[in-house]
């Protein structure tokens, strides 16, 4: 279809197609104006030199009647026999008088001057003027007759003048018509063509403007405005994208603040309830002010490392975190994590195990971020100690290849919830409602290894054991 080309190639067809369309009917016009003249006009239309034909047989006619011709009363004689519609005449004496005749212009001066132009066509302001003398008996010129006329075509039927004048002229102009008239109408379709995806354009940045990008452009072409929609298309997504981008920062923004809020109530009411408490005068017993301070203490350590772990959280995001690789024992860095993971579970006395497993005997040292992964296997381990009752077991295994190294956290917890598995990764998600600021979690831990590893270009995911544990695994390129 037209409208789909380029504008270029619209405006050059539009142009070649006025042009064809204006040929045609010009030249079928001009072949029914021919043949209306050779059918109708041509028989009611007098030859240019039909009155000078006229003028030559009225001659012959005065020089018969001869000096009668002076006489006035032969007036009436020469109004019927000169057609007035295209000859006008004078009769003229020998001294240059006008006796009579329909003839107003001066056309002899004096004696001399009729005896010059005598017997000879002469022009005057754009009609020629036959002089014919008139003999009296004697052959001595007495006067002549003037007979004034153009060369130019006449109707029989000055009735056919009013229509047929306007037709030819018409006939004539035909092309310049037909031009204007096309003109009109491809432009109209050319218009039509872009009007509608502009059309378009301009209500879709007004839905723009009333803040709706619930829309689409729908026009497709492989032409300037087909581009321009769909740009304009990537250009609104990419809006609702960074729209959706920023309203999600704001919410993550006013939930943190939240949870910080409240995570950071509880600690702050407690620290405030015991030092309250010593201020009131219950330092004097040595171990309860202990007791007392080291309550404080561990408040504000809750508080602190929340504080800390939301401020690492925006640090990744928003700074491009590099990874600082170095060579590291795999295996003594296991054992020596191993050690103190069983210390901070020993009240609920769960039981942990390390299995390193290299493949085809792969065993050297690993070149890793070692901050970088301990952070991701204290937040992975501890939610896992969290979740894991009493007696229970945590199993951590490792798979050590030669590109990349898969560690795996298993717990004999109750396992997750099918919520859990679609939000385990997000930020401030705690699967436990119950679960409020005794740890000091802001339910931050998961998401931060989940930023992590992707920091790291390796992938983590979380699944159920066929046994119901609970388990996350996570992949770490070595460099």
């Amino acid at each position: 279809m037209l409208e789909k080309k380029s504008l270029k190639a619209q405006f050059v067809m539009s142009f070649i197609l006025v042009i064809i369309f204006s040929i045609i009917p010009t030249i079928i016009t001009y072949f029914i104006g021919y043949n209306i003249y050779i059918a109708v006009e041509y028989k009611n239309i007098y030859p240019a030199n039909y009155y000078e034909r006229k003028a030559s047989d009225i001659g012959d006619y005065l020089k018969e009647k001869g000096i009668e011709t002076l006489d006035i009363r032969e007036k009436q004689a020469l109004d019927k026999l000169i057609p007035a519609e295209g000859i006008k005449y004078q009769v003229i004496n020998e001294n240059a008088k006008v006796i009579y005749g329909t003839d107003r212009e001066k056309i002899i001066a004096d004696s001399a001057d009729l005896y010059k132009k005598v017997n000879t066509r002469i022009g005057l302001k754009g009609r020629y003027v036959n002089i014919i003398p008139i003999l009296d008996t004697k052959g001595k010129m007495a006067g002549v007759v003037s007979l004034s006329y153009m060369l130019k075509p006449y109707y029989v039927n000055s009735a056919d003048k009013i229509w047929m004048i306007p037709l030819s002229i018409i006939i004539i102009f035909s092309p310049f018509i037909y031009i204007i008239f096309f003109t009109i109408i491809f432009s109209s379709k050319f218009q039509h063509s872009i009007g509608k995806p502009l059309n378009m354009l301009i209500q879709a940045a007004k839905e723009v403007k009333r803040k709706n990008l619930d829309f689409s452009v729908d026009y497709t072409a492989d032409n300037e405005i087909g581009k321009l929609c769909e740009a304009f298309n990537e250009m609104k997504s990419e809006l609702k994208i960074s729209l959706i981008s920023q309203w999600k920062i704001e919410q993550e923004r006013h939930e943190m603040v939240e949870t910080l809020a409240h995570d950071l109530k509880t600690p702050l009411s407690i620290i405030k309830g015991y030092t309250e408490s010593l201020l009131d005068g219950n330092y004097r017993d040595n171990e309860k002010s202990i007791r007392y301070l080291n309550v404080i203490r561990e408040n504000t350590d809750k508080g602190s490392n929340l504080i800390k772990e939301m401020l690492y959280a925006a640090e990744i995001e928003n700074t491009n975190m590099e990874i600082n690789s170095s060579s590291v024992d795999i295996e003594a860095f296991m054992k020596i994590k191993e050690e103190s993971y069983e210390m901070i579970c020993k009240d609920k006395k769960i039981k942990i195990k390390v299995n390193i497993d290299y493949k085809n005997n792969y065993k050297i040292s690993c070149s890793i971020d070692i901050l970088k992964l301990e952070r991701i296997l204290d937040n992975i381990v501890l939610n896992s100690i969290y979740y894991t009752p009493e007696e229970g077991k945590i199993n951590i295994n490792v798979y050590v290849e030669d590109k990349n190294m898969k560690f795996t956290v298993q717990d004999t917890g109750k396992g997750f919830s099918s919520k859990d598995l679609s939000n385990i990764f997000y930020k401030f998600y705690r699967g436990d409602k119950a679960r409020s600021s005794k740890n000091g979690n802001a339910g931050l831990g998961l998401y931060i290894a989940k930023k992590l590893v992707e920091i790291y270009g390796g992938s983590i995911k979380a699944f159920n054991s066929e046994s119901g544990g609970a388990c996350v695994e996570f992949i770490l390129k070595m460099i």
